[in-house]
């Protein structure tokens, strides 16, 4: 299965993303991210994170996680190099919790290509496919 495809956009960076499941099209996604912001990472990092997150839906949770990847990176200088995503039901919608490894930003930061103001909802919608699941996200550059 291919898991990413650049999407041509006007002014804003687009990708198409699938998986097989819906974390996996969450991992993938935010390995796009991270493809827009560096040319290339190291596979593992030494500083171990956590995310955990809640959103209404699906959509919204991947936004929120795309942008909480960018605060990481480029606010507090943690780069995101490995990541582990799980899902599961929550009390108001969706739960996502994410297990990181991250580099300092300082070590990476020659394969910097650029700043990435936020994921968006232009265009988001997850979809189930015969084959896992999809999704276009769009990031403003």
């Amino acid at each position: 299965m291919r898991h990413l495809e650049e999407l041509e956009h006007t002014a804003d960076v687009g990708f198409r993303v699938r998986a097989r499941t819906l974390p996996g099209l969450f991992y993938w996604a935010a390995r796009g991210l991270l493809g827009a912001m560096f040319e290339r990472l190291p596979r593992r990092g030494g500083e171990r994170l956590r995310v955990d997150l809640e959103a209404e839906d699906p959509e919204t949770l991947l936004v929120r996680f795309l942008n909480e990847l960018i605060y990481l990176a480029q606010t507090r200088g943690r780069v995101p190099v490995a990541l582990q995503v799980h899902l599961a039901p929550g009390p108001g919608g969706c739960r996502l919790a994410a297990g990181i490894e991250a580099v300092p930003f300082d070590r990476v930061a020659e394969r910097f290509l650029g700043e990435v103001k936020s994921a968006t909802f232009h265009g988001l919608q997850i979809e189930k496919t015969g084959s896992g699941y999809a999704a276009s996200v769009v990031l403003d550059v």
